[in-house]
């Protein structure tokens, strides 16, 4: 089991789960909206060997503080900045899925001496303009659903009680606020995270996901892919997976750590 810990960034009680050995090479997991550090678990039980590592859950999510405002981006990546120096972390190779890919794109130009390379899966840039009335809904819907009905559908599947509890908090373990402001308040990332793609300024890798796959599919149009390769700074290169979603760590998740393992070789600090 991982190690449990919480500390204090910008005010806020900051929870995360630590795994692998202090001294190993720092790797820092964060994951994206509506998720929270477990989501990481088998990535970090295959890498824990090689890698001292971190899972926070950020704010509004999992154990972590839930204010009712300041979910902007900078708010996210300057929890992330006191996190490295407070959990005494040496310029961690830095991972993201969705949300905790657009806050490693602002880390990779904006505090590249906190990180020492991105591994970005999935970010969210122009979509960002159009989430709040695309992607808010579901969440919600996540969010209100009632527990009678989660654990009902958990003891049709088998699942245990203890597994069932995990169901019943993966679905409410975040905040309405969390939900509410970060979609809406953050719109302008569609047009400004085309500076800090100019700007990054450390090794970065952008996995796209395929718009066409079944399910949920990639968050970044063909177009808008070849754009992003015109104007991101030389530190960076982007990768389409073909026939997989959003969700690229949960549908292949050996191809994920392979492909994640290749990047950190040369790139992660000794």
């Amino acid at each position: 089991m991982p190690a449990s810990h919480v500390v204090e960034v910008q005010g806020l009680q900051l929870h995360y789960l630590e795994w692998g050995t202090r001294g190993s090479p720092d790797l820092l997991l964060v994951h994206g909206w509506t998720g929270l550090g477990e989501t990481w678990t088998a990535v970090a039980e295959a890498l824990a060997d090689r890698y001292h590592i971190v899972a926070p859950d950020l704010r509004g999510h999992g154990r972590s503080d839930k204010p009712a405002t300041d979910y902007l981006l900078r708010d996210f990546a300057r929890d992330i900045v006191q996190l490295v120096e407070r959990a005494g972390l040496r310029r961690p190779a830095y991972v993201g899925h969705s949300w905790g890919g657009n806050i490693g794109t602002m880390l990779a130009a904006e505090y590249p001496d906190a990180i020492s390379c991105a591994f970005l899966e999935d970010p969210v840039y122009w979509k960002m303009i159009d989430a709040f009335v695309t992607s808010l809904p579901r969440g919600l819907a996540r969010l209100d659903r009632p527990e009678a009905e989660i654990r009902a559908e958990a003891q049709a599947r088998g699942l245990d009680a203890a597994a069932t509890d995990a169901e019943v908090y993966r679905h409410h373990h975040f905040s309405r606020d969390a939900l509410t402001r970060l979609l809406t308040d953050n719109r302008d990332w569609a047009f400004r995270c085309e500076d800090a793609l100019r700007r990054i300024a450390v090794p970065t890798l952008v996995l796209v996901g395929d718009i066409a796959a079944p399910g949920l599919g990639g968050y970044m149009q063909p177009e808008e892919l070849a754009y992003y390769r015109t104007i991101a700074s030389p530190h960076t290169n982007f990768r389409l997976w073909p026939d997989v979603g959003h969700l690229m760590h949960d549908a292949r998740p050996a191809q994920f750590i392979a492909e994640l393992t290749t990047f950190l070789e040369p790139h992660a600090p000794r």
